[in-house]
């Protein structure tokens, strides 16, 4: 069983697209195509709830919470269980912030919220796989992996 300490944790990672910030902006926002897990709710805007899963093992509920196209998209989670643990993430805040830089856009992601402490090593591994392989070959190439 996994130890069941929590630990504040705010981790942040960027990437360098060339496209401006409205084409990326739109690809963050088709989630479906490019978050590791099964994406399941409409069109993402300001008040948009959405549910990622894993099989039967992961789940989250999340909200947006900020939506300025070509900008910023933000989303809390609201509900969150992974059952081979009982971790839960809600009140998880993950950020996607876009500013030009000339011909090119500068992706901010950041994630604010909570991990397992015997999990703190991995959100940055995480977080690195999820921005700057698959949003970044999702933006670049069409296809997540």
């Amino acid at each position: 069983m996994t130890n069941k300490y929590y630990k504040a944790a705010t981790y942040t990672v960027e990437i360098e697209v060339v496209k401006p910030p409205g084409e990326v902006f739109n690809h963050v926002i088709d989630l479906s195509k490019w978050w590791p897990e099964e994406f399941i709710g409409e069109r993402i805007k300001l008040n948009s709830e959405f549910i990622f899963k894993t099989e039967e093992t992961h789940y989250s509920k999340n909200k947006v919470v900020e939506f300025v196209p070509g900008k910023i998209v933000a989303w809390i989670t609201t509900e969150s269980m992974r059952k081979t643990d009982n971790y839960d993430w809600t009140g998880t805040k993950f950020i996607f912030e876009l500013t030009p830089r000339g011909d090119n856009t500068l992706l901010k992601f950041t994630y604010d919220g909570v991990v397992l402490e015997s999990e703190s090593g991995r959100l940055a591994q995480i977080c690195d796989i999820t921005i700057k392989e698959m949003l970044y070959n999702f933006i670049t190439l069409g296809k997540a992996k």
